[in-house]
């Protein structure tokens, strides 16, 4: 994590006397406990340019919590480290205000961002981040940490556009890596990884890698209930035509987990296809954001 006493210091200067630009750190966690039948703050930290709203919720006994970047998107250098908590029998929800956009970097420089999350006995905990919009020379190194108890229910999800496709937006030269890391007891039942460098957009077009599409979600389910998500996932899918569609998904399940893998040939066609599907595992509308 990042260390919140560190004294500020003058930009370092790059080969050939050049000093770096400043960069945005910033640190947030937030966490929740059952009490009165209901989900309740039980701890929140934010600090530098990472912030934490907890909108108010009328309906359900679950605690939402909406992370952002104040910085207003992320560059070569930037350090940002999440983490999220759902105590003993509470249900936590975490989404993002907007989507996060990741700009041209130097060429040695990556963003770099964190997350750590966890969810105790008998808990519910739903990782719900809007879109990452990777741009021309954007890099990203991406790392998701989930540790769940066994009994502990977990909802995430990581949507990713390359380059807006309504803009015209071409992506020829990027750096992203994602890299996903889920345990149950402390057991290792999940590990993905993706790495995607040069021309974003030629690595789209394989078919061994996007199919020609330049987004993708990854959406998992585990804990109790996860093998009728795998199902549900499978009758919802279908319903989608194959031939010609503009978004493909799939469903499998590994290890006791649900894991949904979707391809769209842009943004708007992959939450065609995402949001009814995190609607239908979470029984109900997502967070605010998602719809504003």
């Amino acid at each position: 994590m990042l260390d919140a006493s560190r004294p500020a210091t003058a930009p370092a200067a790059r080969a050939g006397g050049v000093a770096r630009q400043p960069r945005a750190e910033g640190e947030g966690r937030v966490s929740s406990k059952l009490r009165g039948g209901r989900s309740r703050l039980d701890d929140l930290y934010q600090r530098g340019s990472a912030k934490c709203l907890l909108p108010t919720v009328y309906e359900g006994a679950a605690l939402e919590a909406v992370l952002l970047n104040t910085a207003g998107g992320l560059t070569g250098g930037d350090r940002f480290d999440w983490a999220a908590e759902a105590g003993e029998g509470s249900h936590l929800v975490v989404a993002t205000q907007t989507a996060e956009r990741i700009y041209r970097a130097q060429a040695d420089e990556t963003a770099q961002v964190r997350a750590r999350l966890r969810a105790g006995p008998g808990a519910r905990l739903e990782w719900l981040p809007q879109e990452t919009i990777l741009f021309d020379g954007g890099a990203l190194d991406r790392r998701l940490e989930i540790d769940l108890a066994p009994d502990a229910e977990f909802l995430g999800v990581e949507p990713l556009i390359l380059g807006r496709a309504a803009m015209g937006e071409t992506v020829r030269d990027a750096r992203f890596r994602d890299a996903w890391r889920l345990r149950i007891d402390g057991r290792l039942v999940w590990a993905d990884g993706l790495r995607l460098e040069g021309d974003a957009s030629a690595i789209a077009a394989q078919a061994a890698s996007f199919g020609g599409r330049l987004c993708a979600a990854t959406a998992v389910r585990a804990g109790p209930g996860a093998e009728a998500a795998c199902v549900s996932a499978r009758n919802l899918l279908g319903e989608f035509p194959a031939a010609g569609a503009p978004a493909l998904g799939a469903a499998s399940r590994v290890n006791g987990i649900t894991v949904v893998r979707i391809l769209a040939r842009d943004g708007r066609a992959l939450r065609a296809m995402l949001m009814p599907l995190l609607e239908l595992w979470r029984g109900g509308a997502l967070p605010r954001p998602w719809t504003m």
